[in-house]
């Protein structure tokens, strides 16, 4: 692969991580960086990219240095964060009644 296929694939990679991180969705990343004049960044190659190698490499060293973080402050802050973050990775319970079943 040539050096700048490489640095066009992780620029994309890049830019569509922070659209992601601002809470964007894949169709709206798509819209964003076509205009942006960015190629190949149809809502599929949007999802391809965010569920890359690459993206949990990225997600994975945001996460620890957020930990970092929390681990360094002081001990309010640190159990507040603790708990969003705990919040944030806990499963939720679905809020659904299964089919065929009355209350």
């Amino acid at each position: 692969m040539a050096q700048n296929a490489v640095l066009s694939k992780t620029s994309r990679l890049n830019r569509a991580f922070e659209l992601k991180m601002r809470g964007m969705s894949d169709a709206e990343i798509s819209k964003t960086m076509k205009g942006e004049g960015f190629k190949y960044v149809s809502r599929r190659t949007i999802s391809r990219l965010m569920t890359s190698i690459e993206a949990t490499r990225m997600i994975e060293e945001l996460e620890r240095l957020q930990l970092r973080d929390i681990a360094i402050a002081d001990i309010h802050l640190r159990l507040k964060y603790r708990a969003k973050l705990l919040d944030k990775l806990m499963p939720r319970k679905s809020m659904r009644r299964p089919k065929g079943r009355k209350p």
